[in-house]
């Protein structure tokens, strides 16, 4: 077969050959690329959006980890540590090393006019006698009383910041758990108007479907219609409040990455008694726990600050070694001395008595925070107990009125279809059931978050997931 081009002619055939070849070439380079693609994704998989899992002792694990209130809170730990070595050092010894090298000079006048034009000036500037000395300082206190409560104060404030660190710590954890079943009720929450709605279109479809066999009227439609709508609003606000869940957990837990949470087991109170109860939170309460050293510590200032008139005792020593060959005639001279020296304050001005009335001032604020501490936690404990009591009992009507609501709107559906029914019935039924599903999981979600909080004043939420141990020297 012969073509007509401007040229003359071309054959057909040759053209189609040099065209499969080009798209053979071109299919064998996508194959080649395409299985490159697919051995490079097997090699370094990519992970979807939402595929890690986080459970709840993980979300734990990562607060105490990357939380940056915990962490800071666990430096202001540290800082405390340090007081115990402030006292321990008023029991150290002071050593030092001091070395002197120096050299005598005179001034003395030039031999001739013309050094003194060459040279610009009148005398001549020289160095002689060379001396050095050193000394070697040695003072050890063998009596020194206020180390002991300054030590003993030191203590109690290491032990109250460690009851602080806890209490911090403590609460963070909590926030993370009241987060974490946050974000698990929204999600239940997402499913629960996801459900509706489907509801609310199957019902819709109804309406449409009996108006078109003519057994029911336009009207019918557009109350089906609106309540679809409105049940469509109602789950893009669930989907937006789980989003703004999900971020405050994060937030507190301390990762950027996307997650799915799964239900972890729910959280139980045992069988105690209200008295019970008051007891342990006396007993186990960090914030009571940390205003008990608070107080202590204050105590062992005031005992500070009065044993600074008591007389302190240390023994010094020095070992000198000078040399000076103009005015020794011997050239060198070493010698030590030893000493006990005796220190008794008689009179300080005002610093003494102010310091103590202020350390008793601070003990007494102390006492009266820690009484006032333990009416409030009683108090919370009363109202915690009975509020959680009253929790389970409007969980086991709500989940009655949630399962009526579901039956009776069921039954309505039915009644509709048969035409026994109204548009406006179904609408009603549907609408009680979605308000009855809200309320069961806002009353849960209330139910968990109280019980975690009671568990948070009695002590009993214990998480020991921080290393306290911070102290960087050892004895």
């Amino acid at each position: 077969m012969k073509i007509f081009c401007k040229n003359g002619f071309r054959s057909f055939e040759q053209n189609s050959s040099i065209e499969n070849m080009i798209f053979k070439t071109s299919t064998f380079v996508l194959i080649y690329f395409l299985f490159f693609c697919f051995v490079l994704f097997m090699l370094h998989p990519v992970k979807s959006y939402g595929e890690k899992i986080i459970t709840l002792n993980q979300a734990y694990l990562y607060a105490a980890k990357l939380n940056g209130t915990i962490k800071s809170q666990r430096e202001s730990y540290y800082q405390s540590t340090l007081l115990k070595w402030t006292a321990i050092s008023m029991l150290l010894p002071n050593i030092s090393l001091t070395y002197k090298d120096q050299r005598f000079h005179q001034n003395s006048p030039s031999s001739s006019s013309s050094s003194q034009s060459s040279s610009g000036g009148s005398n001549i500037f020289s160095f002689f006698y060379p001396t050095y000395g050193y000394t070697f300082a040695l003072t050890q206190p063998l009596l020194n009383i206020p180390a002991i409560p300054a030590y003993y104060a030191a203590e109690n404030s290491i032990k109250s910041s460690k009851m602080s660190l806890n209490n911090v710590s403590q609460n963070k954890l909590f926030e993370t758990a009241s987060d974490y079943y946050d974000v698990l009720s929204d999600a239940n929450l997402v499913k629960a108007d996801r459900k509706t709605m489907e509801e609310a279109l199957s019902h819709m479809q109804l309406a449409k479907a009996k108006l078109k066999a003519g057994l029911a009227i336009i009207t019918d439609v557009l109350q089906a219609k609106s309540e679809y709508y409105q049940a469509k609003q109602q789950y893009i606000a669930a989907k937006n409040k789980l989003k703004s869940a999900e971020a405050n957990l994060r937030a507190i837990i301390g990762v950027s990455f996307n997650f799915k949470v799964v239900k972890p087991k729910n959280p139980v109170l045992l069988n105690n008694s209200l008295k019970q109860y008051i007891k342990l939170a006396y007993k186990y309460n960090p914030g009571l726990k940390s205003l008990k050293f608070l107080k202590k510590e204050s105590k062992d200032e005031v005992y500070y600050y009065e044993t600074q008139y008591i007389p302190k005792i240390n023994f010094e020593a020095t070992y000198n070694g000078i040399s000076d060959n103009h005015f020794i005639p011997q050239g060198n001279e070493h010698y030590w001395t030893a000493a006990g020296v005796l220190t008794f304050p008689l009179f300080q001005g005002g610093t003494r008595i102010i310091s103590i009335e202020k350390a008793r001032s601070q003990n007494n604020a102390d006492m009266y925070e820690l009484v006032q501490a333990k009416r409030d936690l009683r108090a919370d404990v009363v109202s915690g107990f009975y509020n959680i009591q009253n929790l389970k009992y409007q969980i086991i009507a709500l989940r009655h009125e949630e399962s009526y609501a579901h039956k009776n709107y069921k039954l309505v559906e039915e009644e509709y279809k048969a035409g026994v029914a109204t548009s406006v019935d179904v609408i009603t039924a549907l609408a009680e059931l979605a308000s009855a599903r809200h309320n069961l999981l806002a009353e849960k979600l209330d139910y968990y978050s109280s019980i975690l909080n009671f568990k948070t004043l009695t002590g009993s939420f214990k998480r020991k997931l921080i290393r306290l141990s911070i102290d960087r020297f050892k004895y």
